[in-house]
């Protein structure tokens, strides 16, 4: 009678190896996967805004949401300021009575207002302002945030020259209307930041409901936590839909750092810089 021979150490240990290589091998390539699932994902979470913003602006004879008031409405005490995109007691889902102006439309779509990507980015980055002390960072209310030179208080600081034809001097909702943009395809409506600043590009990152761009890079900025490793997410790229309706990505050190500026800027192109 034969006897049944088990494995060497040996034999274990090469089997192992060629094991453990073959995970080294396949795993950038699944990561570089999973991320390019969740990059779609959120494109297809704007392109569902961007339906909202039609229907909006068709309801309401071509005017834009206010861009503070767009997500939450008064009634909630500053909300979408500061570190309020991650304040659990805001939730809209729980608190529907803090609902805005474009809450009505997204109301019925509960999986579409938070990139997957920055769910994941925001545990490992954190919050830039509290840094998650003040309020946990592993259920955000949202991560899109919204033109602030459509309908927003971004004309208050422009100067004069610069302001466009038909607008009220000095007045922050002097541009309301879809058809007072000069080139549609060219300027964002919706888009993502980051959940922290980066020296040389902007300010500050998510602390509202808008996103205010100036030519000098002090403020506001277009995020870069897609289609990159997490020790390269300061250069990445994210997603924008336009007022035109159109969904694209976008990349904030484009154009020599300009990128968010030209596509923020609603009038001719190119943007002025000052």
């Amino acid at each position: 009678m034969r006897t049944r021979r088990g494995f060497t150490l040996i034999e274990l240990l090469v089997v192992i190896s060629i094991i453990a290589i073959l995970m080294a091998v396949l795993m950038p390539a699944l990561t570089k996967v999973r991320e390019q699932a969740r990059f779609m994902s959120c494109r297809s979470n704007l392109r569902n805004y961007a339906v909202v913003q039609r229907l909006y602006a068709d309801d309401n004879n071509g005017d834009f949401p206010r861009s503070f008031n767009w997500l939450y409405n008064s009634r909630s005490s500053g909300a979408g300021v500061g570190c309020y995109y991650h304040m659990p007691a805001l939730n809209l889902f729980e608190h529907p009575e803090y609902g805005g102006l474009c809450w009505p439309y997204l109301r019925s779509y509960p999986n579409i207002h938070v990139c997957p990507t920055f769910r994941v980015v925001l545990k490992a980055m954190s919050c830039g302002m509290c840094r998650g002390a003040t309020y946990p960072v592993d259920k955000p209310n949202f991560s899109y945030t919204m033109n602030s030179y459509l309908n927003g208080d971004a004309w208050d600081s422009i100067p004069a020259q610069y302001k466009m034809a038909g607008m009220s001097q000095g007045a922050s909702s002097g541009l309301r209307k879809e058809s007072m943009v000069r080139r549609p395809a060219l300027t964002f409506f919706f888009s993502e930041e980051n959940s922290w600043p980066i020296s040389g590009l902007n300010a500050a990152g998510i602390n509202d409901t808008n996103l205010r761009a100036w030519p000098n890079h002090s403020t506001d900025s277009f995020g870069t936590f897609h289609k990159v490793s997490m020790s390269n997410i300061n250069n990445g790229v994210v997603n924008a839909s336009f007022v035109d309706g159109h969904v694209q990505e976008v990349n904030p050190w484009g154009q020599d750092r300009n990128e968010t500026w030209e596509y923020t800027w609603p009038g001719d192109k190119p943007a002025p810089i000052w």
